[in-house]
């Protein structure tokens, strides 16, 4: 049921965030002084139905984690890199060539081996003891800064890369932050959340990454941002859930399908990523080079 959740969760992102791409592209079209503003955007139904569907995602992925651990919820959210490209493929429309659906597949079958030979379990965030859950915070954040330094420090594909790596981080992080918020709701409701210290994590680290995201897509070069955005977030989850709260995996032999699972898994999010389809969705400058230089033909 906690995957079923989640890929909702997923499907609902993918579809709020392309629905408000296509207001924002039926706004840019509109002739007038408020065309392509923020206020003309907001008043779209797109824009608006997406802000509703984004809400249920979030509730979606909330309650996937307060019923399954966080190493099996978050590595199903790589998901949403193709199902984005899928929707954006039904609203926005375009073409999808081979190269797209064999590394959809190449995605689906490694989450797929991944999950069924690991079978992530178990596990308490509340009960994992302070102790655990200051280091492993310090041993996060200074992680989460070294590649926001190196990110702000470096150009071009250098500031992508690790500006997505650092939203991977802070995503994950907020994750592991809601799943500890999610088993004091299920202990005790909203007064248990309300005292558990972890809860007021959020205050801090919700801001940091949502600006790491933004700095991550802002920098233009897909290639470079989305691996470290999608893969990011599940591996920190996975290392905060097996190695501070308690949560356990197959071992033995299985452990090699995990690897292999994951390996299959990498190699389709960078395949994706390489996708002018997805770049032109995203409306990022590397897409409209791509356009230009192939001679392909419009795909939005």
């Amino acid at each position: 049921m906690a995957v079923v959740l989640v890929l909702m969760a997923c499907l609902g992102n993918a579809l709020a965030l392309t629905l408000q791409r296509k207001a924002a592209q039926d706004s840019a079209r509109q002739r007038g002084r408020s065309a392509g503003s923020f206020r003309d955007m907001v008043r779209r139904p797109p824009w608006l139905f997406g802000i509703v569907i984004f809400g249920a995602a979030v509730v979606c992925q909330v309650l996937a984690l307060q019923i399954g651990s966080i190493s099996l919820v978050q590595p199903v959210l790589v998901m949403e890199l193709p199902f984005t490209l899928l929707v954006g493929w039904w609203i926005l429309g375009g073409a999808l060539r081979p190269y797209e659906w064999s590394a959809v597949g190449l995605m689906s079958i490694g989450l797929v081996v991944l999950l069924v030979s690991l079978r992530p379990h178990g596990g308490d965030a509340l009960a994992a003891g302070n102790l655990r859950w200051i280091l492993g915070t310090l041993v996060t954040l200074v992680a989460l800064a070294a590649c926001t330094w190196i990110a702000v420090t470096s150009r071009a594909v250098g500031k992508a890369a690790f500006f997505g790596i650092a939203a991977g981080i802070g995503s994950g992080f907020v994750a592991v932050i809601i799943k500890a918020m999610a088993d004091a709701l299920a202990l005790g409701g909203l007064g248990a959340v309300l005292t558990t210290w972890q809860s007021y994590l959020l205050i801090p680290v919700g801001p940091v990454a949502f600006w790491t995201l933004q700095s991550g897509l802002r920098a233009g070069r897909l290639l470079a941002s989305q691996p470290g955005l999608t893969l990011g977030n599940p591996i920190l989850a996975f290392l905060w859930g097996t190695g501070l709260l308690g949560e356990e995996v197959a071992g033995g032999w299985w452990l090699l399908g995990g690897l292999v699972g994951a390996g299959l898994l990498t190699v389709g999010v960078f395949l994706l990523a390489r996708s002018p389809v997805l770049a032109a969705q995203e409306g990022t400058p590397s897409a409209t080079r791509t356009s230009k230089d192939t001679g392909s033909r419009r795909v939005l």
